[in-house]
């Protein structure tokens, strides 16, 4: 989903944090603060005033009023009516942060509401038809390469496992170098799938770079849709997850990335059922000898 399409279809209910998440790419840093405010659960009630608001931030009324319109609303009370409404649709656990005080059952309970919520929100503005569209692209391509840095590379690596498994053959590289090599040698009728949270890499970014150059196709997965290098890519699948610094970015960002490159990877195979289903019994029938138990 981009930008402009975003503005058209504002979600509703749970799917408005993760707009606003999209939408908060590039903000300064108070813009981003009062983004965080809003999103925090017990700030904002149906009777929040803007003077309260801006007393709490301290900050001043129009810049309450500039962040509510960057946002895509009219003004601060409607973005208050819908931030209101996401927390009435909100009917898990939403406290997610960790606490010192947190029982065993406190840190099991949270991890596992944040990721529920993170996968419901996720889906709530998840866009179909560009998931098809980018795995046609996928499918359809001469040479398929797999970019990412960090805990997105092992992502990669999952990705090229289940796609060798229905026989599309693609390459996931260890390090930034091997990346700008592979990007080097792109041409028009290759694609680029591209895994980055932030999607601020600068590594990344370069090799993303490259390729487009090179006249390749990029398929991208992350955070929102206005980051660097997203606003490089041809598909762009966002993936908007909670910002906070254990159970986000290191873990619900990870679970609906590969949600959703789960969804890209059955859409691709949709693409030839037939041919993946034929591939995958001759890729599962010859590694069963792994599974013998010799005596």
């Amino acid at each position: 989903m981009n930008d402009s399409e975003l503005q058209n279809e504002m979600p509703r209910g749970i799917g408005i944090a993760p707009y606003i998440r999209i939408k908060q790419e590039g903000m300064t840093e108070n813009e981003s603060r009062i983004v965080e405010w809003f999103l925090s659960p017990g700030n904002l009630s149906d009777v929040s005033g803007i003077k309260d608001v801006a007393l709490s931030l301290g900050l001043s009324e129009a810049m309450i009023v500039k962040v509510s319109k960057i946002l895509g609303f009219s003004g601060f009370r409607q973005l208050r009516s819908a931030i209101v409404e996401y927390f009435d649709h909100a009917d898990h656990d939403i406290t997610a942060e960790l606490s010192p005080n947190d029982s065993p059952e406190d840190v099991v309970n949270k991890v596992f509401n944040l990721t529920v919520r993170t996968i419901v929100e996720g889906q709530a503005i998840v866009d179909a038809n560009v998931i098809q569209q980018a795995a046609r692209c996928f499918f359809t391509a001469n040479q398929r390469e797999l970019y990412g840095v960090g805990g997105s590379n092992s992502i990669c690596a999952d990705v090229q496992h289940k796609f060798l498994k229905i026989g599309l053959r693609c390459n996931a590289y260890l390090d930034a170098h091997l990346m700008m090599m592979s990007a080097s040698l792109l041409q028009p009728g290759d694609v680029a799938l591209v895994v980055s949270h932030s999607g601020r890499t600068s590594d990344l970014k370069q090799v993303v770079s490259i390729a487009k150059n090179n006249g390749a196709k990029i398929i991208c997965i992350t955070h929102s849709s206005n980051s660097p290098i997203a606003q490089l890519a041809d598909f762009n699948i966002c993936s908007p997850a909670p910002e906070t610094p254990l159970l986000g970015r290191n873990a619900s960002a990870r679970i609906l990335q590969l949600t959703l490159l789960d969804a890209f990877f059955v859409s691709v195979a949709r693409q030839d059922i037939e041919l993946a289903n034929k591939n995958l019994e001759k890729t599962s029938s010859i590694t069963k000898y792994l599974k013998r138990d010799y005596k």
